[in-house]
């Protein structure tokens, strides 16, 4: 139906990412150890000091989160103010936020946030006694999509259940609402372009779950090159879900995707900006096409994207 597609932070794999979603309360609760939102802001704040400079500039953004890989196990015996220390338990359960949710033998089902997202966008424990808080919208998901019970308690959920209703979702639902179908083949052959970016830092839907949907759509249309001629993926490194957060923002991408579908210039990068309040630009720099990353040249302004380049690693 359309000529040019523009998607951020895009809700794609709907039937996994609902369930991924519940997955804090699931190992909180497993391990009755519901971590407060002061540690897991502090986990958040350690990884980015720890992993800041990978890409060889010091901003306060993780330019490759998956090449970030800070162990919590450094913050235990540590403190976390309010919170008071970190435990053993505590980084368990902060490792397994990270990794994403595992089944009982510990293969994989999903991606959890990398290392700079907000932890507690999604996992908040609170009250008294602290009680970890299930996500709103996650909740109609399992009342009324898989369990069709109003009253169902999604906080009694067990890994073991969780797992259960994983694979319901991912069966019952894949075709009807997943809308993460990587034949784009119909798409392609009218000459439809598409410009998919997603923040790195997104706090609410995994930034490697669009990454995976680009990768199956590579290996169903032929490769990255060809694929490179529909569909082009963009990372946004310190960004969160659709905009904020520490990295510059996207910008221009209107602009992007009408040069690609009326003339036939495909984006190699796209510009992002950070602002103050009064709308000046203090930071500038490209996003490359994924997988390349922007690299610091070695001179001038880290804060002007002119001295960056895209770059296959850092």
């Amino acid at each position: 139906d359309y000529d040019g597609i523009l998607s951020a932070a895009p809700a794609i794999n709907w039937n996994r990412f609902h369930l991924q979603h519940h997955w804090g309360p699931v190992i909180m609760n497993a391990g009755g150890n519901p971590v407060p939102a002061c540690k897991l802001a502090k986990a958040t704040e350690a990884a980015v000091a720890a992993c800041d400079a990978i890409d060889g500039v010091k901003d306060g953004v993780i330019e490759g989160p998956k090449r970030c890989t800070y162990d919590a196990k450094a913050l235990v015996g540590t403190s976390a103010g309010d919170c008071g220390s970190f435990s053993e338990a505590d980084v368990t359960v902060i490792r397994k936020l990270w990794e994403g949710p595992r089944r009982e033998d510990g293969s994989f089902m999903w991606y959890g946030l990398p290392r700079g997202a907000d932890l507690n966008a999604l996992w908040t424990s609170r009250g008294t006694p602290l009680k970890p808080q299930p996500f709103p919208l996650m909740l109609d998901w399992f009342r009324y999509f898989l369990t069709q019970d109003p009253q169902f308690d999604v906080g009694a959920v067990t890994p073991e259940g969780y797992e259960r209703l994983w694979d319901q979702s991912v069966e019952q639902y894949g075709m009807v609402i997943a809308t993460d179908d990587p034949d784009l083949t119909a798409f392609r052959d009218r000459g439809g372009k598409a410009i998919v970016w997603h923040g790195w830092a997104d706090q609410l839907i995994a930034a490697e779950g669009s990454i995976d949907y680009y990768t199956r759509v590579q290996q169903r249309m032929g490769g990255a090159k060809k694929t490179s001629e529909t569909i082009r993926l963009f990372m946004a490194p310190g960004v969160t879900h659709c905009a904020g957060g520490a990295g510059p923002q996207p910008t221009g991408l209107m602009e992007a995707l009408l040069a690609w579908v009326e003339d036939g210039k495909a984006p190699e990068t796209l510009p992002a900006v950070r602002r103050e309040q009064t709308g000046t630009v203090t930071r500038s720099r490209p996003l490359c096409q994924y997988p390349l990353v922007a690299k610091y040249r070695g001179s001038g302004s880290t804060d002007d994207a002119a001295n960056f380049v895209c770059n296959s690693g850092f």
